[in-house]
């Protein structure tokens, strides 16, 4: 069930406790979906949402659950595959049918594993098309700062006693290369996905359920995966490795990967420009199209 706030943010209801944010940006005929990273909320597209000409797109940003603006019940349910669960069930209150799913880092891992469910449970014309940006895809150890956020009660000292804008600025500078892109306005973009009633519950709590063992036998099912695959990666990545990205473009038969220099794990952010390009090119978007000026005003600023 979808609900209209009093602002351009809406609410999909998914349960009684779990209400999930999103925004709707076009009107065109073909939808795209996006999931954000950990610790990240919907305005990390803030950079490449204008780029996609309304006439043919029509965008749905979600805040995951626990993020954002979304719900942060106290019901333990923030795993991957929860998440994923509650994508499934919001292409279907939407009545979506053959969506571009796009996720960045956890979220990517949360829309493979979105398109691994449908399949499974027949719902083969939900997702037609999968963008995965510096995509959490192989169990691998927690960065350290997740690793120290799972540990009770540490994750809560760490959140609530050290200032808001140090850790936010210190974060960007563990996921991001290009230094240029920290700017009060995004330092302030991410204050607000940091500092909502609930959100260290929320951090320590996902951060404990992203067991590495645990997607072990997801792995195998990637070389089941048929439909068109983008995978952009920052080559200077160091939170999920360059490696990963070309692991992934072996194990999903026919996908594309790109790799963007001198940009580390959020190029949706560092490089807008590079990145919707390439997002361009894989879903045919013509270049007479696309604003140009505007691309090139963001990734020059």
């Amino acid at each position: 069930m979808a609900e209209q706030s009093s602002n351009s943010r809406r609410t999909f209801r998914y349960s009684d406790e779990v209400l999930i944010s999103y925004e709707v940006q076009g009107h065109g005929a073909t939808p795209v979906v996006f999931l954000h990273g950990f610790a990240a909320a919907l305005t990390t597209w803030n950079d490449i949402r204008p780029l996609f000409p309304p006439d043919r797109y029509r965008l749905y940003l979600l805040d995951l659950k626990g993020f954002g603006f979304s719900a942060k019940p106290r019901d333990g349910k923030y795993s991957p595959e929860d998440q994923a669960a509650i994508v499934i069930a919001f292409l279907k209150a939407m009545q979506l049918r053959h969506a571009v799913l796009i996720g960045h880092s956890l979220g990517g891992g949360i829309a493979l594993l979105a398109y691994l469910r449908s399949q499974a449970e027949g719902e083969r014309e939900l997702i037609e098309r999968l963008v995965l940006i510096d995509c959490a895809a192989y169990p691998q150890r927690l960065p350290p700062i997740m690793r120290l956020l799972a540990v009770r009660p540490l994750g809560w000292c760490i959140l609530h006693l050290l200032p808001l804008r140090f850790m936010v600025r210190f974060t960007l500078e563990q996921i991001m290369h290009n230094r240029a892109a920290i700017t009060p306005e995004r330092i302030a973009r991410y204050m607000t996905c940091y500092g909502g009633k609930g959100i260290a519950r929320v951090f320590t709590t996902t951060c404990r359920q992203l067991a590495p063992d645990k997607y072990s036998a997801t792995v195998a099912n990637f070389r089941t995966i048929t439909l068109p695959t983008l995978i952009i990666w920052g080559r200077e990545d160091r939170l999920i490795g360059v490696s990963h990205g070309i692991r992934l473009h072996g194990d999903i038969p026919g996908s594309r990967l790109v790799i963007i220099d001198s940009c580390g794990h959020v190029p949706q952010e560092e490089r807008p420009a590079e990145t919707f390009a390439a997002i361009a090119e894989f879903l045919g978007i013509e270049p007479g199209i696309v604003d140009s000026t505007r691309i090139n005003a963001d990734f020059n600023g």
